[in-house]
């Protein structure tokens, strides 16, 4: 981080310390009740959100030339190769044969790809190598059917993936030139991973974006546990295009009220969160990192996917090192489960049943005010471009 910025910040953050205050947006947000589970909207918000990144892997899940791994992003199944030039691609998990899955294994490493039902051959970059009984395909030209290709991406050590075929991709550009800078000085892109897991959410995507956006409930819902680190409703929010970095206080950041703006880290006294919309994180804490990626579910409005990874700025060295790391999960495992997905799992049940029409966003929840215009927004355009398309 640039030393201006640096100092900018600091006094900020502890300005609002001070004076109990936060970013405010500037003024109240009401959102129907039933953006959390309208069919209807939920199809359009998918269609949406595969217009945009997602995270798929951290380099370490693909370290050589030839491994893979499968997975399936709001409905779409992937393919992500390491190429031998060392780039990664990804790939429609596809034949453009019969259609079948190509790979059925979670990872590996292989030089082919064969679909097990006709045994059509792909190489590691997608094209079509081979198929039995070839000359029944005569006139067909062998070039046209390689695995569909999607935008791919490796960026800070992750691997991004736009689920569409044809769309633009540029995570620097996105995350914008100075929150990119930031992300870089912090090291992740030569990070460790730790861990990673995978939750089915019996709620709404957005339900669960919200929870990781929202300050205002940190002391609030966490009296026993972040409460103890973080400031709660203090935070200092920057918006960039369709990106954001959310910086919230840690408990002692007054102790460098004075300081030396040259002797201390400013991520040592705080914990920020880059938000590429609309659903990844990379929130950055002083001795690891946290990716949360959360898409809707291909079907049902009521069911959304969490995977978060843990990383460590190196592979641990020490015992101690490898306790702090699983401390740190532990800590944000009982968060989650026991406090936060145990809360925010009751407003499903509540949007169908409640009988309340609308839920409000207050000035202090200047994020979830973002987030929520921002995917309105989307829907509404989705919905004019529709409008005005030519008829098929």
């Amino acid at each position: 981080m640039e030393r201006e910025e640096k100092i900018r910040l600091t006094r900020r953050l502890i300005e609002h310390v001070d004076n109990d205050t936060t970013d405010y947006a500037d003024d109240l947000l009401r959102v129907p009740f039933s953006v959390f589970d309208d069919p209807e909207l939920a199809a359009q918000e998918r269609e949406v959100v595969r217009r945009f990144p997602h995270i798929v892997a951290h380099m370490d899940e693909l370290a050589a030339p030839g491994d893979f791994l499968t997975a399936e992003l709001i409905g779409t199944p992937l393919l992500v190769v390491r190429q031998n030039d060392g780039g990664v691609r990804a790939f429609a998990n596809v034949c453009r044969h019969r259609g079948s899955r190509v790979e059925f294994a979670e990872s590996g490493c292989k030089r082919v790809f064969s679909c097990p039902y006709h045994n059509w051959a792909y190489g590691r970059d997608g094209a079509l190598r081979g198929m039995p009984h070839a000359e029944g395909f005569d006139g067909m030209d062998r070039s046209a059917y390689g695995l569909v290709e999607f935008p791919c991406e490796v960026r800070h050590g992750l691997v991004w993936v736009v689920p569409t075929a044809g769309a633009e991709l540029d995570i620097a550009a996105t995350l914008g030139a100075k929150h990119d800078a930031e992300v870089a000085d912090t090291g992740m892109a030569t990070s460790y991973q730790v861990r990673k897991e995978t939750w089915r959410l019996e709620m709404n995507w957005k339900i669960a974006v919200d929870g990781v956006q929202d300050s205002y409930h940190l002391c609030q819902l966490h009296t026993k546990t972040v409460c103890n680190y973080l400031e709660g409703n203090i935070t200092a929010f920057d918006p960039v295009g369709r990106s954001w970095r959310l910086v919230v206080a840690r408990k002692g950041i007054t102790e460098v009220r004075d300081a030396d703006p040259d002797s201390f880290d400013v991520r040592d006294y705080s914990l920020a969160n880059y938000t590429v919309y609309p659903g990844t994180m990379l929130v950055t804490e002083p001795n690891h990192f946290e990716i949360w990626t959360i898409v809707p579910d291909a079907t049902d409005p009521n069911v959304s996917h969490c995977t978060i990874r843990l990383l460590a700025p190196h592979k641990p060295e020490t015992p101690r090192e490898e306790r702090m790391l699983e401390k740190n999960w532990e800590l944000l495992m009982a968060t989650l489960h026991a406090e936060d997905w145990y809360v925010t799992a009751t407003i499903t049940g509540n949007a169908a049943h409640g009988q309340v029409s609308e839920l409000i966003y207050g000035r202090n929840e200047l994020p979830g005010q973002v987030f929520h215009k921002m995917v309105a927004d989307d829907v509404a355009e989705l919905a004019r471009a529709r409008a005005t398309s030519p008829a098929r």
